[in-house]
């Protein structure tokens, strides 16, 4: 735009608006909730009553979902971009030492309970009462070592003509479970998650054992209990964080846990002059485990048999050449 030509009063207007806009915005993630923009495009979805829904249900899912009498409202999202801070992780030690990486846990742990909590507060927002299908996942980004991205994609439904509830539950079971799961009589209560870095050290004397055949480690198998007792360690440390998750939930139980974990062998020596050379192994374990709390709607709630939906067929002819369908039994 040319230096001589003014901004009328209405362009200055909508600048300034954008303004106050982006620094609400700015503070409002700083603590953990949705940008301005999100929250008006919801408001205006959920005032205008839902004229139409979208979803990433399969067919059959949204299927069985409205066999439930559930209504699929929209498409919602909660996202969290964060930086890992500094942690330092190598030990020229002696002797074996683990530890777990407390600044790469709660990084993990913060970014996810942050997207947790906006994709809860998108539902909330649309009046549903919770949100299927969760897709959860973890990115990191090549171009940024010390950056990871934690997303749940879902979508919200509502039970018509029924009370509104201020949390609405969160579940990544599949449509099809979510239907098999309300059938069994019991009901999703949230989302529940775990991750552990974890970090062992074996040390110069191990390392050098493992490494030389004058001792005779090198020379037969032999299992690396340092390294197996981390991964126990980092497994019990993730799964108590979720369980204290589904305990917040007053839950009965966790179903669909997904595992993932990460185990990177690290491998250096050090020099030093009128020293020999001493060599160093390291297990670095990224644990994570996610799944939905359940509790059951009523206690004495009886659990409809399953009915067979396969059919045999015995294909032997018998005395007259004939064949029969087999029953479960057989």
């Amino acid at each position: 735009m040319p230096f001589w030509k003014k901004v009328s009063p209405e362009e200055q207007e909508r600048q300034a608006r954008a303004l106050q806009d982006a620094e609400e915005s700015r503070r409002s993630l700083e603590a953990g909730s949705l940008p301005l923009q999100a929250k008006r495009r919801l408001a205006e979805e959920s005032a205008a009553g839902h004229p139409i829904f979208s979803s990433d249900l399969s067919v059959n899912e949204f299927a069985l979902a409205r066999d439930q009498g559930y209504v699929a409202l929209s498409q919602v999202m909660g996202s969290s971009i964060y930086q890992v801070g500094w942690q330092y992780t190598r030990n020229y030690t002696w002797n074996t030492q683990a530890n777990e990486l407390t600044v790469l846990t709660n990084a993990h742990q913060q970014a996810a309970m942050l997207a947790l909590q906006r994709l809860e507060e998108e539902a909330t927002l649309l009046k549903a009462h919770g949100v299927i299908g969760v897709r959860f996942g973890r990115r990191d980004y090549e171009w940024g070592q010390n950056l990871l991205e934690y997303t749940a994609i879902g979508t919200a439904v509502k039970l018509p003509d029924m009370p509104v509830t201020s949390h609405p539950f969160l579940s990544d079971l599949s449509g099809q479970e979510f239907w098999t799961l309300l059938q069994a009589g019991y009901y999703p209560v949230g989302l529940v998650y775990g991750y552990c870095s974890y970090y062992v050290s074996l040390g110069s004397n191990y390392a050098s054992q493992l490494r030389s055949y004058y001792y005779g480690a090198a020379a037969y198998n032999q299992e690396i209990t340092p390294f197996t007792q981390g991964y126990y360690t980092a497994r019990h440390l993730a799964f108590s964080r979720m369980e204290e998750m589904a305990r917040r939930f007053n839950a009965m139980g966790i179903v669909g846990t997904h595992i993932d974990t990460h185990r990177d062998v690290v491998e250096y020596e050090q020099e030093r002059e009128g020293w020999p050379t001493q060599y160093y192994m390291d297990l670095k374990v990224d644990f994570s485990v996610v799944g939905t709390a359940i509790t059951a709607v009523k206690q004495d709630h009886t659990i409809p048999k399953p009915q067979p939906t396969l059919t045999l067929t015995d294909l032997r002819p018998g005395q007259r050449g004939e064949v029969r369908e087999l029953t479960v039994g057989e």
